[in-house]
């Protein structure tokens, strides 16, 4: 399977597509989403998988064991993600560790001369959302986050709408993450992921990265799409908590619920909320995900239940219901091998946009600023919970009169 997505832009077949070097991948972080997205990779022409790393001997030994099994490769494995990328000829890394322990790791590797695609959220703090942003300025390296919710097809045909103005400015918007997470909230040395009632009875049980962190730090999933249909940025934020631990799991040392509103630059208020602990109806085909956004002229409005489809109403229609529009995660702009792949057929496309930037220049939609765009609000949120529901201003990373690129802002202690 070739990544790309140039063949849907041009009049060009895939099969009529120059052959490309592959791009010398190694991987850092084996775990479950990790094993899966390297799969991914493995099995696409502009890839070329040669080394793995994980603290954990199993997962490099599964891995090195699928990589042979399923592709006929011999690859290397590392427990040190420094040694791997001081011995390795690589072009890239594809980076799937706790999010508060990528970005030293992702910046080692910039600074190495390699690219790099990350998981979400990017950071959990405002200084490691600078430290990405000033690393790929001076390294000229790409940063490409592994965000794929923007690219679904409910996301592309909102982002039409909006832009051809049929709802008005977008003056409101709102976005849920909600969802029972079974896991990981928990897990042991060798990797295995517990449930809170599970951890319970296990003593080798720890609180994994999930547990770790505040649920509106999760956000950027959410963010990602509604600022891509919206074209804008958000600039203030304020937050607020149910209490630790969680009601539902006295082991778990969370709230349940987090919620924040936005101001964004464009001069739309957002509410967002996030809730991982307690059952929540399926979206329809969004599954966990909801949004509505409310322009001057109309709205559009996300599935809710099961059997629901998007809604769309404008004013000056006369439609004395809302319009229907049977939309979910398929993408029908993309390759048809995409849709077998994981997240609803989305996970082909950070993969395709990456290898469409380095083998064909062609630019990345979700680079580092917008990537810490979708970070930097949920982290805002999180402080803002922490310093009593306080505003808190969401820093502007994009070069311009307030600084050059590759220097730091007045305010940022490296």
């Amino acid at each position: 399977m070739k990544a790309t997505l140039i063949a849907h832009t041009t009049p060009r077949s895939l099969e009529d597509m120059p052959a490309v070097e592959p791009i010398r991948l190694g991987a850092i972080g084996l775990g479950h989403r990790g094993a899966s997205v390297l799969r991914l990779a493995t099995g696409c022409e502009e890839y070329q998988l040669e080394a793995v790393c994980d603290q954990r001997q199993n997962l490099i030994d599964r891995a090195k064991q699928w990589a042979t099994d399923d592709f006929g490769l011999n690859v290397r494995g590392y427990t040190n993600a420094a040694e791997m990328i001081a011995n390795e000829s690589l072009d890239a890394v594809l980076v799937t560790i706790p999010p508060h322990e990528q970005i030293p790791v992702c910046c080692a590797a910039m600074e190495a001369g390699l690219d790099v695609m990350a998981e979400v959220p990017v950071a959990y703090s405002f200084e490691h959302c600078w430290q990405v942003v000033l690393t790929a300025e001076r390294t000229g390296r790409l940063f490409l986050l592994l965000e794929q919710v923007r690219f679904s097809g409910i996301a592309r045909t909102w982002r039409d709408i909006v832009a051809k103005g049929v709802i008005g400015q977008p003056v409101f918007a709102e976005g849920e993450y909600f969802g029972e997470k079974t896991d990981p909230w928990f897990t042991n040395p060798q990797g295995l992921h517990y449930t809170p009632a599970q951890a319970a009875g296990a003593s080798d049980a720890s609180l994994a990265w999930r547990g770790q962190v505040p649920p509106i730090t999760y956000l950027p999933h959410e963010l990602s799409p509604l600022l891509y249909i919206m074209d804008d940025r958000v600039t203030r934020v304020t937050g607020m908590s149910t209490t630790t631990p969680s009601h539902r799991y006295d082991n778990l040392p969370l709230p349940d619920v987090q919620a924040a509103l936005m101001q964004t630059q464009k001069d739309a208020v957002m509410r967002m909320a996030t809730c991982w602990t307690s059952p929540s109806v399926p979206r329809g085909p969004m599954v966990t995900h909801w949004w509505h956004i409310k322009g001057t002229e109309g709205v559009l409005e996300a599935p809710r239940s099961p059997g629901d489809k998007s809604k769309l109403w404008v004013g000056g229609w006369h439609t004395r219901e809302p319009v229907e529009l049977d939309l979910g995660t398929q993408n029908l702009r993309g390759p048809a091998a995409a849709a077998s792949t994981g997240h609803g057929g989305l996970d082909y496309y950070p993969l395709a946009q990456f290898a469409d930037a380095l083998r064909r220049d062609v630019a990345p939609e979700l680079d580092v600023y917008r990537a810490v765009e979708t970070a930097a609000p949920a982290i805002a949120a999180a402080m803002s919970i922490a310093q009593g529901n306080q505003p808190i201003d969401v820093p502007d990373f994009r070069p311009g009169p307030h600084r050059r690129a590759g220097e730091p802002p007045a305010n940022f202690a490296d």
